[in-house]
């Protein structure tokens, strides 16, 4: 039966490009969940010693965060996600392919709105527009560039940057699955 799982991927740039930055997410979000490890050790070695590592707790969530979104953006272009298949495995296999590719256009207009949020909330126009943070969030109340974290001193827009990486890759991976759940429903239309 062929499905986007099982369907021999489409050749083609964006399957490429799908595969090549599921990798590289894959790769970032362990070398993520290692930076929690280690944040993580350092900062219980820190505690026994008596001399706590304050801002270890907080980089260790934000490595973690960061690990979830990259992880499951790299989910998202191998199809690796848990699935319900009770529905798909009893339909004929005309059927389960039109099912795959509508839940694959459901996806990418998750990811398409999703962006839009995230566009909204950035508000790149704006701030180009104001030319800084602070006339930005006098402008709009938007302090999305300025508010610090509480024990790393760091702004929390590089914390936050995880959420446009997710948008673009999983637009990416929703492209290049509508694409295989195309080219399987064609090939059984």
């Amino acid at each position: 039966m062929i499905s986007p799982r099982t369907a021999p991927r489409p050749p083609g740039p964006l399957a490429a490009v799908s595969d090549a930055l599921a990798s590289v997410e894959a790769a970032a979000a362990g070398l993520m969940l290692a930076g929690v490890l280690g944040i993580s050790a350092a900062g219980a070695v820190a505690r026994s010693a008596g001399a706590p590592l304050v801002w270890a707790d907080e980089a260790a969530i934000a490595a973690m965060v960061w690990a979830g979104f990259l992880g499951a953006a790299a989910l998202f272009g191998r199809a690796g996600h848990m699935a319900i298949t009770l529905l798909p495995e009893h339909l004929p296999p005309r059927a389960r392919a039109a099912l795959d590719l509508v839940t694959a256009l459901i996806l990418l207009g998750f990811f398409a709105g999703l962006a839009g949020l995230v566009w909204r909330w950035f508000d790149l126009p704006g701030l180009i527009r104001t030319g800084s943070a602070q006339a930005l969030a006098q402008d709009s109340f938007n302090f999305l560039y300025l508010e610090p974290t509480q024990t790393l001193g760091l702004r929390k827009i590089w914390l936050w940057l995880v959420l446009p990486l997710f948008c673009l890759g999983g637009l990416v991976h929703a492209l290049a699955g509508v694409a295989r759940a195309a080219a399987a429903w064609r090939v059984l239309s």
